[in-house]
């Protein structure tokens, strides 16, 4: 079965959606979000620069465009584009392979800083579920989930699973289990919860760093 195949036929049952009368502890539109912008509208110099210092790299490793945009679901299920670098290409069997630059950077997830322009915008926040493509999702999802949180890049599903959707892709985990690790962060919700979450991601990439920088024996 192919991993399409395998997405599409993840049980997603009722129970992992949230209860009637739901209410989310994390809210879309308040200082913490206005607050978020600001810091990505300070980080875009810096996100600028390191562009510039990847697009000669990803020339070198990748036969696309440098940088592309894919649709993915946003706010309410709305469409957002999603910048992206080229880490993968297309080889003669028809199948995606992963570059030599993007084995360096997928894994810390610096293919995702370009998102932090969409914070800056305001298509998505620092904190919330990772952006799906719509074909992964069903209206359920995203007239429950995304009605309370716009997309982010930290959250408690990338602790689970690995940053960005890798693990979804490669079907080592269900969307059904996505869903409650989202409904759990709104259910949770707070600074110190997002304080956590963002102690431990920077954690986990540092740990991630050590090991691909490591001498092997």
């Amino acid at each position: 079965m192919s991993t399409a195949e395998s997405m599409q036929g993840a049980a997603i049952t009722p129970d992992v959606y949230p209860a009637q009368g739901f209410a989310s502890n994390k809210p879309v539109q308040s200082f913490g979000s206005a607050f978020g912008r600001i810091i990505a509208w300070l980080l875009t110099p810096f996100v600028v620069i390191l562009t510039a210092l990847f697009v000669p790299f990803i020339l070198v490793s990748s036969n696309e465009f440098p940088i592309w945009r894919q649709k993915r679901v946003g706010y309410r299920g709305g469409d957002i584009l999603v910048p992206k670098f080229s880490t993968m290409n297309v080889v003669a069997s028809g199948e995606l392979r992963e570059t030599w630059f993007g084995r360096l950077i997928r894994p810390i997830g610096l293919d995702e800083i370009l998102q932090v322009f969409l914070i800056a915008k305001g298509d998505m926040q620092w904190f919330g579920p990772r952006p799906f493509l719509r074909s992964h999702l069903d209206e359920t999802y995203i007239s429950s989930v995304l009605s309370y949180t716009k997309p982010g890049l930290f959250s408690s599903r990338s602790l689970a699973t690995g940053i960005g959707n890798r693990a979804l892709q490669e079907g080592g985990i269900s969307i059904a289990e996505m869903i409650r690790h989202d409904f759990s962060d709104l259910e949770n919700w707070s600074f110190a919860y997002a304080a956590r979450i963002f102690v431990r991601t920077l954690a986990m990439v540092a740990s991630i760093g050590a090991k691909m920088i490591r001498p092997r024996s």
